[in-house]
């Protein structure tokens, strides 16, 4: 082994085999197809977690957003005798089978080296998947409430800084089952407790490679003696053997079609094809637009999140106009420094020169209703510390007026004016400011712009023009 020509034969750092075995390869076939095929395949033969966590990251277009690793990754958050996510996570990137990386309109991701040539297809096709999950787990959710198989308001799902957990483990989707042949038993006068669904999703065809973590997972909830869970896994499709694989475990495999039809599923795969044109064309098709909508008009909160994501390909188009810059990046994640687990999302990052620095929250919702109270709340309360404590250790950001926006296409309740007045009359103006804009403002930098597709977007869902209904417009 020593004699092997160090130049043309490597050996993968990091991760040993059992025995100390170790993975050789010819450094001619690193990062190709046949390098990952063979090393997921070592690995899986060991039933190795790292095999199962490069398989699960793999077919999701080899882009993670780093916020949902723990999800996708199979290891638990923390347990006894398993190895944790973090763990994992932190030898695969050290063994370089992981890399760190910032993909714009996602945010911080975990991604498989592919290098600078390869990384902008798969980044779009997972901008699109994303969106598209998004709505399909309020989809699943929905589904979950309105059959009673989960307690109605304690449903929770990813999102793009956080995810929810049941015990050790962490999931897309989580709910408390209260249903009488699933709850766990307890002695005589202890207080009694739910079981839990726990469900991912993944909107593509999952095959083996794409379902192993999750076994993983579920077997390692499954350990925890006061944790009773059903576990789904929810796919556009599946290989013959990974739904074998995942119905010998006792998981339910779901499928779009099984769960809601056949309509809905190809209208799923239709929404991904409208956001993977808007991200690579920046065009906007209204009548897709508006038939996508009518679509889903029967799944509780879809409309709603297509609508608030198209109003962020909006707003970043509209705020390279109005702030004529060409630095606007979408969904930056930014940490605080002196408490690293909190974090907090940027909708726009607008960089103006090196004078000025602007971070817009961006609210796009139809505009006869209002703006969510806890989220105007969280906007002022978390998100804003947050973000401006990282730009602190910034030191290209040490000197640049820092104002903080706010654009809805839905008017404030009373309850939130009369917090903004109360933020506002003790806020430091020096540290950095504060500004709203609303429908009619927004509109009118539309027209400025003169561009007809973002007019014609903006004007048909977000607006009221020439309706009798009082309100953000009147």
């Amino acid at each position: 082994m020593s004699r092997r020509p160090s130049n043309t034969i490597k050996t993968l750092a990091y991760l040993p085999f059992p025995r100390n075995a170790r993975f050789i390869y010819l450094v001619q076939d690193y990062g190709s197809p046949t390098f990952w095929r063979k090393l997921i395949e070592a690995f899986e033969s060991t039933s190795s977690i790292y095999g199962a966590t490069l398989g699960a990251v793999i077919a999701r277009d080899g882009i993670v957003p780093e916020a949902h690793f723990n999800v996708i990754c199979g290891a638990p958050v923390r347990q006894k005798k398993h190895v944790s996510a973090e763990t994992v996570l932190s030898r695969l990137l050290e063994a370089k089978l992981l890399e760190r990386r910032h993909i714009e309109g996602i945010g911080a991701c975990i991604v498989q080296p592919r290098g600078e040539d390869f990384i902008r297809y798969p980044a779009e096709e997972a901008r699109a998947r994303l969106v598209a999950e998004g709505i399909l787990l309020s989809a699943v959710a929905s589904w979950a409430r309105n059959n009673g198989f989960v307690s109605y308001g304690k449903v929770q799902v990813r999102s793009r800084d956080s995810v929810p957990a049941v015990g050790t483990t962490v999931w897309d989707l989580t709910g408390p089952c209260y249903l009488n042949a699933i709850m766990p038993r307890v002695a005589k006068g202890a207080k009694s407790r739910p079981a839990f669904l726990a469900a991912d999703v993944l909107l593509k065809r999952a095959d083996l490679s794409a379902v192993l973590a999750f076994v993983r997972k579920c077997d390692a909830v499954r350990r925890l003696l006061r944790v009773t869970c059903i576990q789904m896994f929810v796919a556009d499709g599946f290989t013959r053997d990974a739904r074998e694989l995942l119905k010998s475990h006792g998981i339910i495999a779901a499928t779009t079609k099984s769960l809601f039809g056949k309509e809905f599923q190809e209208a799923f795969n239709e929404l991904r094809i409208f956001f993977r044109t808007i991200i690579s064309t920046s065009g906007i098709d209204i009548s897709k637009l508006d038939e996508l909508l009518s679509r889903f008009g029967d799944i509780e909160g879809a409309s709603l999140q297509i609508r608030g994501t198209l109003f962020e390909f909006l707003s970043a188009k509209i705020a390279r106009f109005k702030f004529s810059s060409d630095i606007v990046l979408m969904n930056r994640i930014y940490q605080d420094p002196n408490n690293p687990k909190d974090k907090a999302e940027a909708d726009l990052t607008v960089e103006q020169g090196d004078c000025k620095l602007t971070f817009v929250e961006c609210k796009g919702t139809a505009p006869y209703g209002m703006v969510p109270e806890e989220e105007f709340q969280k906007w002022l309360q978390v998100r804003i510390p947050r973000i401006y404590a990282a730009t602190r250790v910034r030191p290209e950001w040490a000197n640049r007026e820092i104002v903080f926006e706010f654009w809805a296409t839905a008017p404030l309740s009373a309850a939130s004016e009369a917090l903004l007045q109360k933020v506002d009359a003790v806020l430091n103006k020096n540290r950095y400011s504060l500004k709203l804009r609303f429908g009619a403002e927004i509109s009118q930098i539309c027209d400025e712009m003169g561009d007809k597709s973002i007019i014609t977007a903006f004007d048909k869902h977000f607006t009221r023009r020439g309706r009798p209904v009082e309100g953000a417009f009147s």
